[in-house]
């Protein structure tokens, strides 16, 4: 049996996401400008990755499964308002590019840590950093955004962009030339 490519996310809904490609079209004609080559999530593509877990064997998909119910129902339905361009590792070497959390960080870093820890227990290892973000670009190439700042401040605060969070979701994610397909394995909602 081939092992399946999963994370667990908090999906974003069709309202948020059709926000996002404009904004990816503006710093597309920026990026391209400075130099930089990028593939951009395509639209319907954003979600806000809790864990990635890697190649999960099918077998132990019920086992992740069930290791996340503890934590979805231990938690509490909140928001989350998008906002504000960042980059990892930085800005004058960004390999992605990204629209970061305003509000509601600390709830879903909390979330995240949950997780962290109770998949932990069967077997896949703890991640020290998590920033919530929503993937716009990967970089191809080496380039300073830098000079950009004051185009990426356009975007601090993105109007309608609240995501309500009431469930994660175990998402299988195949990879194809023209894009990521995702695939929800198992959603865990939380109690109401």
């Amino acid at each position: 049996m081939q092992n399946i490519r999963c994370f667990v996310a908090v999906e974003v809904p069709g309202a948020v996401q059709a926000l996002l490609p404009p904004i990816q079209e503006t710093l597309r004609s920026a990026v391209q400008s400075a130099g930089g080559r990028a593939s951009w999530t395509k639209p319907g593509n954003f979600h806000l990755t809790l864990k990635f877990l890697g190649d999960v064997h099918p077998d132990a998909i019920d086992e992740v499964s069930a290791a996340l119910q503890p934590v979805a129902a231990a938690q509490r339905p909140f928001s989350l308002e998008i906002g504000g361009i960042g980059a990892f590792p930085h800005l004058n070497r960004p390999r992605v590019l990204w629209v970061g959390v305003k509000q509601g960080a600390a709830a879903i870093k909390r979330l995240a840590e949950a997780v962290n820890l109770q998949l932990a227990r069967v077997g896949y290892p703890a991640e020290s950093r998590f920033h919530p973000h929503l993937t716009l670009a990967r970089l191809r190439n080496r380039v300073n955004l830098g000079p950009l700042m004051h185009l990426f401040k356009k975007y601090d605060i993105i109007d309608e962009a609240t995501v309500n969070v009431n469930e994660m979701v175990l998402m299988r994610s195949q990879l194809h030339p023209k894009g990521a397909v995702y695939t929800p394995l198992k959603i865990c909602h939380f109690p109401r």
